[in-house]
């Protein structure tokens, strides 16, 4: 028998998925070296016992009430088959058809037999009337087996199966197994759909350079192609010529790219593409038609070249460019978002629209741009003064994002330019606020005429300072015999008092305080009046703090002075109750933001609540009385207890830090010492501390003794040296006395030395 050569890849299979590799690779080496003249064949060149009609690749559109037919026919005279007949009559089964042994294989699951009809003695169809989606390979075997049953087969056994015609035809052995079977011919079975409708079409314009177009191509087991074309209306409203996409990715990646340099331009001047999408593959092709606009689905670039060009303390002048777009002339909205450096909520920003449409303006279909505020604009920029903004001095942030007119939802803005600056500073918005008892006072120890006065305030806020070198002045005025005005200054200003010092007890004293930095001083300015010693009223007898939650829920309650005598004709009593933050230095001293508020004097006792840690306050209260008139308060007509706090103790009087170096402390106090004599020096303990807020030492405690005494006997003062930098210490204060006693101070003073903390 004659037989003709063949070279690999003589037959190829092109529809094979990667899954079904295998089916190639089994083609490669059923090619054989020569072939049988028969006219029952599996394909060119493949020495089989048979055939398959339709041969090859099958197509079957899915859900068409077309059933997927395929029948398997063999040559009885094929020497392979020959061992099947001849074993059949060994085991006396002369009555069982050769196509009775057919059996159908997808992949590699045995097809059931209610699919399976015999034909004749030689052939069987397999018919299945709607098979689901896929590509599967469907095999025809003659198999060998007593039970004459159909079993599930592995991948490999299918292809040793079909291998096994070239086994035996080349000689290489033969299998004497009853239950092998012999591969006859297989098909490729791709079940799926004509064309189907794309999803997903979008296109978006990038900054009216250039124009990308992509969409979701469905899922059909029948390789499907998409091709892109468009068309655009002439100005008489003709189609003009069919356009396809510039390059092949609209076939090969579901999507289509013009712009200014492809092969078919990107055409800016057409508010409206009609788009045509057509799909095909073998079973048919499909169009699908879009009107796609243009001008609503430009999402340009981010403006540039952001500047100012004036600002006040209230408002800024921002000017800016776009680059292509400036050149659109249908319209743009432009959105400015903004916030300053003081708002409470980081994630809020304030916004405004903008247009720079002018009037009323309709396109050649029926939108229409309503009026908004306007930009200004000439030829390369745009323009927009923001005004009546809150604060003075403040930094703002500002993005600006573009869309234009005719796009809709948030999905068209651009990419925000965005820009920061400061408006000019002013003067400072207010003065501090003050209290009728915000103020206490010291009587010098050594001259009963003398005492030092300290008044508080309740600082302002940080966006309210307005400019550089913030500060507070406090001051009162005094006029002389001889009509001379001199205003005196206080001796100290910290962050929320100020001091006074060697005042006379017998006159009482009217306090301005005012904000003020480098443009001026607040217009407004606020006062305390400090009576004479003689009219201030007494304090209580005893004010306490009992704290019932740390979180905040406290109660304070107090005792009136058993000698004090309210007089009533025209006068208002009542107490101020004050809490104050805590000095990180002078836990006793208050250095920070203070609050009050006022209580009736028939009150002793207050309960309220703090949303705070309630260690970060001290407390004090105030007897107050005002003279009652119509046009408000005469303040030279108050009185006033003055500050009780609830921390100090009633032996030491004005203990404060008063210099901060890098390796040195310097404090300062007065002390009550009636009998002068006594008082022969000072001693000073202090130690290295574990943290500002954890006083335990971490080193013994080291002691220094001061006997050089002030002048009055009654005034100390120590400079501690040799420190480390930038270490918390503790430091505490004695009396010795002559004979040999010491008096220790509850002063339990913090500081950390390094820079001045105020």
């Amino acid at each position: 028998m004659a037989r003709r050569q063949y070279t690999v890849g003589t037959f190829k299979h092109k529809l094979f998925t990667s899954g079904q590799k295998w089916i190639y690779e089994l083609l490669i080496t059923l090619i054989l070296v020569g072939f049988s003249n028969s006219s029952i064949t599996c394909g060119p060149g493949i020495y089989s016992p048979g055939g398959t009609t339709p041969n090859g690749k099958i197509l079957v559109e899915h859900n068409s009430n077309t059933p997927l037919e395929i029948a398997c026919v063999l040559n009885p005279n094929h020497e392979l088959l020959q061992k099947v007949l001849s074993d059949n009559a060994d085991e006396g089964n002369k009555s069982i058809l050769l196509s009775q042994r057919i059996r159908f294989y997808k992949n590699e699951e045995c097809v059931p037999k209610q699919y399976v009809s015999i034909i004749n003695s030689t052939a069987a169809q397999l018919r299945v009337p709607n098979p689901p989606t896929g590509s599967d390979v469907y095999t025809c075997m003659v198999c060998v087996d007593k039970n004459n049953k159909c079993a599930q087969v592995s991948k490999s056994s299918v292809k040793n199966a079909l291998q096994k015609s070239i086994i035996n035809t080349v000689g290489s052995h033969s299998s004497n197994s009853h239950d092998d079977c012999i591969g006859v011919c297989f098909n490729n079975v791709i079940v799926g759909y004509k064309p189907l409708k794309i999803t997903n079409f979008s296109c978006i314009s990038n900054n009216w350079e250039s124009l990308s177009c992509n969409w979701t191509k469905p899922e059909n087991p029948i390789k499907t192609t998409y091709k892109l074309y468009f068309r655009l209306r002439g100005r008489t409203g003709s189609s003009r010529t069919v356009t396809k996409c510039p390059t092949d990715s609209d076939v090969n990646n579901n999507t289509c790219y013009w712009d200014l340099s492809t092969t078919q331009l990107y055409r800016q001047s057409h508010e409206y593409y009609h788009f045509v999408l057509i799909g095909e593959n073998e079973l048919g092709n499909s169009s699908t038609s879009i009107s796609f606009h243009h001008y609503a689905n430009i999402i340009p670039a981010k403006p540039t070249k952001i500047a100012v060009v004036d600002k006040t303390e209230s408002s800024i002048n921002l000017v800016w460019s776009l680059d292509t777009m400036s050149l659109y002339s249908h319209g743009l909205i432009f959105k400015i978002q903004y916030k300053s450096q003081w708002d409470s909520n980081p994630e809020h920003w304030n916004s405004i629209s903008l247009s720079d449409i002018c009037k009323p303006q309709s396109t050649s279909q029926t939108t229409s741009v309503q009026v908004m505020t306007c930009l200004e604009r000439n030829a390369t920029s745009y323009s927009f003064n923001f005004t009546g903004l809150e604060y003075p001095f403040t930094r703002y942030n500002f993005c600006i994002y573009v869309r234009t007119a005719l796009a809709v939802g948030d999905d068209k803005w651009s990419a925000p330019g965005c820009f920061t600056t400061n408006t000019k500073p002013t003067i400072p918005k207010r003065p501090p606020q003050t209290d009728i008892g915000s103020f206490e006072y010291v009587i010098s120890p050594s001259d009963k005429s003398k005492r030092d006065i300290v008044i508080y305030w309740q600082p302002i806020e940080e966006n309210e300072k307005c400019g550089e070198s913030f500060k507070y002045v406090a001051y009162y005025i005094h006029t002389t015999e001889d009509k001379q005005i001199i205003t005196y200054l206080s001796n100290d200003v910290r962050k929320n008092h100020a001091r006074f010092e060697n005042l006379s007890t017998s006159i009482g004293y009217e306090f301005i305080v005012i904000s003020y930095n480098e443009e001026g001083s607040s217009i407004e300015c606020s006062r305390v009046y400090v009576p004479s010693e003689s009219d201030t009223l007494n304090k209580p007898a005893s004010f306490k703090k009992n704290v019932f939650d740390k979180q905040g829920i406290f109660e304070l309650s107090w005792k009136d002075s058993d000698s004090q005598e309210l007089s009533t004709e025209n006068q208002r009593y009542f107490y101020s109750l004050f809490w104050c933050e805590k000095d990180l230095i002078d836990p006793r001293q208050c250095n920070g933001y203070m609050n009050w508020m006022h209580v009736s004097i028939s009150v002793s006792c207050y309960n309220t609540t703090l949303f705070d840690d309630m260690d970060k306050y001290i407390f004090a209260i105030s007897v107050n009385s005002e003279n009652q008139m119509s046009n408000g308060i005469d303040y030279l007509k108050t009185r006033s207890s003055g500050m009780m706090w609830e921390s100090f103790n009633d032996n030491v009087k004005n203990v404060w830090v008063s210099v901060v170096g890098s390796t040195y402390v310097g404090l300062s106090w007065k002390v009550y010492c009636d009998d002068k004599t006594c008082l022969v020096g000072y001693r000073i303990f202090y130690c290295p501390i574990v943290a500002i807020n954890n006083s335990l030492c971490r080193e013994t405690m080291t002691e220094k003794t001061v006997r050089d005494v002030h002048k009055n006997d009654c005034e100390g003062s120590v400079l501690i040296t040799n420190l480390r930098p930038y270490t918390a210490y503790l430091i505490a204060i004695a009396i010795v006395t002559s004979n040999g006693e010491t008096i220790h101070f509850d002063t339990n003073i913090k500081t950390l030395n390094g820079p001045i903390l105020k």
